[in-house]
């Protein structure tokens, strides 16, 4: 996973030398990772158009060797190799966009490691300034005496003990390395701080919000809402979609024929929106906004794969048109008698119409019996 965010930390700065800003650098990177994924989400987008459409014959196919396991499996694999279809199919596609997810989270919430490439005596340093510059407005003395008494006071802690167990007590400038350790084991936005106070104002503000600043941190201040608020609609509405979708799917069937009751998708699309909210809320708004990014773009993405999906769907429609034959000898149509009319080798017969031979019956039976009452009334005037 490093080696996908070190990847991502080297675009984000790329692009971030480019616009001078951080958000933008953050939205252009958002584009650039959703646009890799569009071939895979519309793959996954066919594959499961292709398991609803295939579905009612797969239970059929499996209520007809239901007794013979060996036999369904043959069948089954037969039917998947015409069909071309694979069930895992959509696996990858979800796969990716896990590695991806947490590629990125790994580098909008440590910048410093990914994006920067500090090392770690550049990062304490930073960190340093950064704590002494924020809490102890520049006084570098006030800050060494706190340093020394948390030194102290911290030395049963277990996170403190944690967190030091590399350092020797023999290294110099112990006491302040020791504190910084404990303190970026306790403060996991940390490199968010020095991030802050490496770049100006100007490179992390997006329109009046500090990329660097936490809404669970700062909840008074309205504008750090919009990025939480926003992700939850555009989640929320990505998901109905996908639901709506999903509502007209042929309905699946058990052995027995009944109708399977699909699960309820109102709480998901209710608890999943409001779970990406709250991580938008937990983390620095760098994220929040790249979440809220990745939720407006998987909109449009899934109103793109719609459009790609129904004009497939109506290029199939059009080739299967085209390509209708109906063979007689497949088309059993019965006379009066119960003989098969349709099949008969009938040479003097030109017409398509199963519906003709019937009638020629009748009228050969019609004139037959004209012509018999003619002979009878000639027999009687004689």
């Amino acid at each position: 996973m490093g080696a996908i965010a070190y990847i991502f930390g080297y675009v984000l700065k790329l692009f971030f030398n480019i616009f001078g800003n951080y958000g933008w650098a953050v939205i252009l990177f958002s584009l650039v990772v959703k646009g890799i994924m569009v071939p895979f989400t519309i793959k996954q987008q066919k594959n499961m158009k292709k398991t609803q459409e295939l579905q009612p014959k797969l239970q059929a196919l499996q209520e007809k060797y239901k007794d013979d396991q060996q036999k369904m499996s043959e069948e089954y694999k037969k039917f998947m190799a015409e069909n071309h279809y694979n069930p895992f199919g959509g696996c990858l596609t979800m796969i990716l966009q896990f590695v991806f997810l947490i590629g990125v989270f790994y580098v909008v919430s440590r910048p410093i490691t990914y994006m920067e490439k500090l090392s770690l005596d550049e990062v304490n340093e930073n960190l340093s300034n950064a704590i002494v510059t924020e809490d102890f407005s520049g006084d570098k003395e006030q800050y060494t005496a706190f340093v020394d008494k948390a030194v102290i006071d911290l030395s049963g802690d277990k996170m403190f003990q944690n967190a030091t167990k590399d350092i020797s007590k023999l290294e110099e400038n112990y006491n302040e390395k020791a504190y910084l350790a404990y303190y970026k084991m306790s403060n996991r936005y940390y490199e968010i701080k020095v991030l802050k106070h490496m770049y100006s104002e100007g490179q992390l503000d997006f329109f009046t919000i500090n990329l660097a600043d936490i809404t669970m941190q700062e909840y008074k201040n309205i504008k750090l809402w919009v990025f939480p608020i926003l992700t939850v609609i555009f989640y929320y509405l990505s998901l109905w979609m996908v639901s709506r979708k999903q509502k007209k799917a042929p309905k699946m069937k058990d052995a027995d024929g009944n109708e399977v009751q699909m699960p309820n998708m109102m709480g998901m699309n209710i608890m999943m929106p409001l779970l990406s909210g709250w991580i938008s809320i937990s983390v620095p708004q760098g994220m929040a906004l790249y979440w809220f990014i990745n939720g407006f773009l998987q909109v449009i993405i899934q109103l793109i794969t719609d459009k790609f999906i129904k004009k497939d769907d109506k290029n199939a429609t059009n080739s299967s048109n085209n390509q209708v034959v109906i063979e007689a000898k497949d088309v059993k149509v019965e006379n009066e008698n119960g003989e098969d009319v349709a099949n008969k080798d009938d040479n003097n017969s030109t017409t398509n119409d199963p519906i003709e031979p019937e009638k020629k019956p009748k009228n050969n039976q019609n004139k037959n019996n004209s012509g018999k009452n003619k002979n009878s009334s000639k027999k009687k005037k004689k």
